[in-house]
């Protein structure tokens, strides 16, 4: 397989929320590994949509690698900020790996079962993590972005080293092909070297928090790091809006 990068593509590609570019200074590096760590609720679910459409905006092909959630409901949760990712898929730009109900086949009852596609049907029964691999060594050309939602999946139903081969080997394909990866990993579930593992994998790592302050919720995030790029040393608030997650112009004191 070609996983060559064009020499000449040194430059910044979005992460689809326009404020995180301008904390980045343009965007993140080709062929990063983007680890994002979350709680339930901060807002990951809708910042890992946001990426994907942000890259297929900007003419990359898209994969979107699910265990967590159903395929119709990632789409219905992107339509309704607007994102209509149904177009891209129509022009074979957009892609969803349904790895969810592979999990639950064999336990759904009958009835559930009728309700798969025909073409679903034939996907089922494949092992999760070998669906994550085959998807990771897949040659996406060099104008792609997958997210991975999520490897707390993998890292709780597998073994360890055998998830962390399978991200170096991710890594290793996007510094090749200039490729972006997103790693979803839900903050509270794994132990602090797992976390840590996870840290060190990859190349650049943001994590998302969720506060209550007095009657609001207030959210916000940290870039921890990110490869060839000085980050800012401040948490950073944002807002779930109509059109997704957007930054605050100025910065609180967290």
């Amino acid at each position: 397989m070609d996983f060559s990068l064009d020499e000449n593509e040194n430059f910044l590609l979005t992460t689809g929320v326009a404020g995180l570019d301008v904390q980045l200074g343009g965007g993140i590096p080709p062929g990063t590994t983007l680890l994002v760590l979350a709680e339930s609720g901060a807002g990951a679910e809708i910042f890992t949509k946001q990426f994907l459409y942000g890259g297929l905006e900007n003419g990359e092909d898209g994969y979107y690698f699910s265990s967590d959630h159903s395929i119709p409901e990632i789409r219905e949760d992107m339509k309704q900020f607007g994102w209509d990712v149904e177009k891209y898929e129509e022009t074979g730009k957009a892609h969803f790996i349904d790895a969810y109900n592979s999990r639950f086949f064999n336990v759904l009852p009958s009835e559930l079962r009728n309700k798969i596609s025909a073409k679903d049907f034939l996907k089922q029964g494949t092992d999760p993590f070998n669906q994550l691999k085959s998807s990771v060594i897949q040659n996406h050309g060099t104008r792609y972005r997958m997210v991975i939602d999520s490897i707390s999946y993998f890292l709780r139903a597998y073994d360890m080293n055998s998830v962390i081969e399978v991200i170096e080997l991710m890594s290793s394909i996007g510094k090749l092909s200039g490729g972006l990866h997103l790693i979803f990993v839900v903050n509270g579930l794994h132990d602090e070297i797992t976390i840590n593992t996870m840290k060190h994998l990859a190349d650049g790592v943001i994590e998302l928090y969720v506060k209550d302050r007095a009657s609001q919720i207030e959210r916000g995030l940290v870039i921890r790091k990110m490869r060839g790029l000085i980050v800012p040393n401040k948490s950073i608030s944002f807002d779930v809006t109509p059109k997704g997650i957007e930054l605050e112009t100025t910065t609180r004191v967290l």
